[in-house]
């Protein structure tokens, strides 16, 4: 069973598309989930014309925010196959087929993706963007781990959840789980378009320009947390 967790807050622009090129891909077996983060737009009623028994959203009656409201979805999902999916890319035809595939020999896959910028692709791959590497001390400086080109095993969200106060963002603590204890595939297959626009929620490609007191906080934060999960490790 493949499970696809989907956080929305006000994407009723893009919504629609992506959602549909998720659900050609899924099996009857499968599932959509929805966490939607007290949205004030049109996305719940756009969700609901699809009138799709795969589809199970889930109403925050506060704003969580975009870590703890993809949390919200992960922890409702119930595959052993989990997809992260943002609510405003375009999942190209084979995606989960590719990934499902990997995910018979390794615990984590990332892949590459096109970057689409007012509809036009860029001539730069988000990895050629990123400049993607493994290691978790490289991963600790510098994220690699796009959620939205992620798919893994339920192994790794059982030993990446509850996420932690105060880190950064969702997919890169996902990535560093599993960079410390499974197995993982850099799959440079494109397999999205990775939609850029004023409303992102998040911006992968922009380079980063937070003060520096913050990202030092960030990292503090992060190795904080790997270093209690330590401890609390049988």
């Amino acid at each position: 069973m493949v499970s696809v967790c989907m956080a929305v807050y006000n994407g009723e622009l893009f919504l629609k598309e992506q959602i549909e090129s998720i659900l050609m891909q899924l099996t009857p077996k499968d599932e959509l989930v929805i966490s939607d983060d007290a949205s004030t737009d049109n996305s719940l009623g756009i969700i609901a014309s699809f009138q799709d028994k795969r589809i199970r959203v889930f109403m925050n009656k506060k704003r969580l925010g975009p870590i703890y409201n993809i949390e919200r979805a992960l922890s409702e999902s119930l595959g052993e196959i989990i997809f992260i999916s943002d609510q405003d890319d375009i999942w190209l035809p084979g995606k989960v087929r590719t990934c499902s595939k990997e995910l018979e020999k390794v615990d984590l896959v990332l892949h590459d993706a096109f970057i689409l910028k007012k509809g036009k692709r860029s001539l730069k791959t988000l990895f050629q963007t990123r400049g993607v590497h493994r290691g978790f001390l490289k991963n600790l400086w510098r994220n690699s781990y796009t959620g939205c080109c992620m798919a893994f095993k339920r192994s790794v969200l059982e030993s990446s959840t509850p996420f932690p106060e105060k880190i950064p963002m969702h997919d890169q603590w996902i990535g560093m789980c599993a960079e410390k204890s499974h197995s993982i595939l850099f799959l440079h297959e494109i397999l999205i378009d990775y939609r850029i626009h004023k409303n992102n929620v998040t911006q992968t490609t922009r380079p980063l320009r937070k003060p520096f007191k913050q990202r030092f906080l960030w990292r503090y934060y992060l190795v904080k947390a790997f270093l209690s999960r330590s401890s609390m490790a049988p």
